[in-house]
């Protein structure tokens, strides 16, 4: 779900917490924990007036449903979310075994030079 929250940001969506409260508004973050960044939100109570917030937070265990635009090809969606979280950690391996490697070469000079000098000195 949390693919789809971050494949939707930037679009205007519903949402219903567990007290029955609508929200609807444009999603500006979504959280690993389902934890929700909205703008231009209008707050619906069950038995009220609507109330207007320009920034509104919204924490992830109080959703109950999400109402997804019709306008999303939700397969589609998460398929990129995922290639992308994909390529990050593949990128991230890459960055993380450079770093390795470096560290190797680094333990091998000085190891190198340390054979050296105990060379030197035995003669």
């Amino acid at each position: 779900m949390v693919c789809l929250l971050k494949a939707i940001e930037r679009k205007r969506i519903t949402i219903e917490i567990r007290n029955g409260v609508k929200i609807q508004g444009i999603l500006v973050a979504a959280e690993p924990t389902m934890n929700l960044n909205m703008a231009d939100v209008t707050l619906t109570p069950i038995k009220g007036i609507p109330v207007q917030y320009s920034k509104f937070f919204v924490k992830g265990r109080q959703i109950r449903y999400v109402v997804v635009p019709d306008e999303v090809d939700m397969l589609k969606a998460m398929n990129w979310q995922l290639n992308k979280a994909e390529y990050f950690k593949h990128k991230e391996r890459s960055r993380q075994q450079k770093i390795f490697d470096k560290k190797q070469m680094m333990r091998q000079k000085r190891a190198e030079k340390l054979e050296k000098k105990e060379q030197s000195e035995k003669q």
